[in-house]
């Protein structure tokens, strides 16, 4: 966990930062709903707006016709729950395992690194949450779009690994 630099943020004002980075959205329309009573989390904020910037540029490029991006955020005393749902073209499902690996891209060359995703995952992770990706790109299959759901623990609890010391006594001549 070095490298954090962990305060206790409201994550809808995080959410709203990321979202202002935008530079254009085009026809897409973004709606933020939030259900939480409790909307404090201890989280490295710069780290996060970054990963969801890139999470909501994914998703507004994948809907170069227009769109709906609807982010919910959700929780529990212990976990914060966020939902990227968009009605893009979706993600080929023979691409979904290679989403996280880095420089793995769909977008023609000079479009994009391939680093977003892999980014915001390590990000996630290194906060002790997860991220998971479900896409339809077939449209015979029903809608196409691609929903990305993050969970992030309220706190950072660190535990200290078992440990064993051994003690190498010298013998006194």
């Amino acid at each position: 966990m070095f490298g954090l630099k962990l305060r206790g943020i409201n994550i809808v004002k995080i959410i709203k930062e990321s979202l202002a980075k935008l530079s254009r959205h085009g026809n897409v329309n973004i709606k933020l709903k939030y259900f939480l009573e409790n909307d404090v989390v201890w989280i490295d904020y710069e780290q996060i707006v970054t990963a969801l910037f890139d999470l909501e540029q994914n998703a507004i490029e994948a809907m170069p016709d227009g769109g709906s991006l609807i982010i919910t955020v959700e929780g529990d005393e212990h976990q914060v729950f966020i939902t990227l749902a968009d009605t893009g073209v979706g993600i080929a499902e023979e691409n979904i395992p290679l989403l996280f690996t880095p420089f793995f891209t769909t977008k023609p060359i000079g479009d994009g690194t391939g680093l977003g995703l892999p980014q915001a995952f390590a990000v996630v992770k290194a906060h002790r949450g997860s991220m998971t990706i479900e896409s339809n790109a077939d449209p015979k299959k029903g809608p196409t779009g691609t929903t990305v759901r993050i969970t992030l623990p309220r706190r950072q609890v660190f535990h200290a690994e078992e440990s064993k010391m051994i003690v190498h006594e010298e013998e006194e001549e």
